[in-house]
């Protein structure tokens, strides 16, 4: 075929193309909406049924990470959907850093299950549980900030500061205090720690404290770290009082007496305000 019949050609089958192409966009609906997510189940005064087990490991002070390990147990068949801290104690605002979280995981009778992210609320994941399944292995990791400018540094390699409000995922459809939790913590070898939270068993280096409410868990930071002091702020009384310290050093635990003196002032003068002690026993957290 000559140059000039080859272009006549193409001029020939342009046309054609572009019927073709208009016949296509006449035909299509154009963008479409995503379906919506699943709806969350609002909260419900009612008990969820079993405990959650929470599991922290907080040894990684090298890199700074939590590794959470919870056991839910579910009923089979059902749908859930798993929430993470959204509104924190002490907060005015919906400050729950779920962008620190990372590596979930969510196993049945050690397979694997798919999970989805909530398309419009970001703390929320949802997971089909098949039938005869009970529990749920959910695992992941909280990257804390290894430095100011990233929020609040909260692990070092000396100390460290845990809130199990962001170290856990909770289910949807329950008020927090129906929630009953079992919480335990990894430490590094030779720390000590301080928690309202109590004691139930200690093994080695992992601490499991007794059964409590989600609200309770949120309300019960601890501190922990190679270098800790308690001082004795109410000596031989029946509800004890203590300031609980951790250091970066150990010369930085020493308190001059009347430093002390004044916080069993404070001690002495919230029992002639409130004459009550709505408590087990008081702990000062000071990191």
């Amino acid at each position: 075929m000559s140059h000039g019949k080859a272009l006549k050609a193409a001029l020939l089958f342009w046309p054609i193309l572009a019927l073709a192409s208009a016949a296509a966009c006449a035909q299509s609906a154009g963008p479409q909406p995503s379906p919506m997510p699943p709806q969350i189940v609002a909260p419900r005064d009612i008990p969820y049924p079993g405990a959650i087990r929470l599991v922290v490991d907080a040894t990684d002070i090298d890199r700074r990470i939590f590794r959470v390990q919870e056991m839910i147990p579910v009923r089979g068949g059902e749908p859930l959907t798993l929430l993470y801290p959204q509104w924190l104690p002490g907060n005015h605002s919906p400050s729950g850093r779920v962008d620190r979280l990372a590596g979930l995981t969510i196993k049945a009778n050690g397979s694997r299950l798919e999970w989805t992210r909530d398309s419009v609320d970001v703390f929320a994941f949802h997971v089909a549980v098949p039938a005869g399944v009970t529990s749920l292995d959910v695992g992941f990791q909280i990257l804390s900030p290894v430095a100011a400018n990233e929020g609040r540094v909260v692990m070092t390699p000396d100390m460290l500061s845990l809130e199990w409000i962001e170290l856990a995922l909770y289910p949807a459809g329950y008020f927090a205090r129906q929630i009953a939790v079992i919480p335990s913590v990894r430490l590094p070898a030779g720390w000590q720690f301080a928690t309202a939270l109590e004691t139930a068993s200690v093994d080695g280096n992992v601490t499991q404290f007794k059964q409590v409410s989600f609200d309770t868990l949120a309300d019960s930071p601890m501190i922990a770290g190679r270098y800790f002091k308690r001082f004795d702020l109410d000596p031989n009384a029946a509800v004890p009082v203590h300031l609980d310290v951790v250091a970066d050093r150990p010369e930085l635990l020493e308190a001059k007496p009347e430093q002390i003196d004044a916080h069993r002032a404070l001690v002495r003068q919230a029992y002639k305000l409130f004459e009550s002690h709505h408590y087990d026993h008081y702990d000062f957290l000071f990191l």
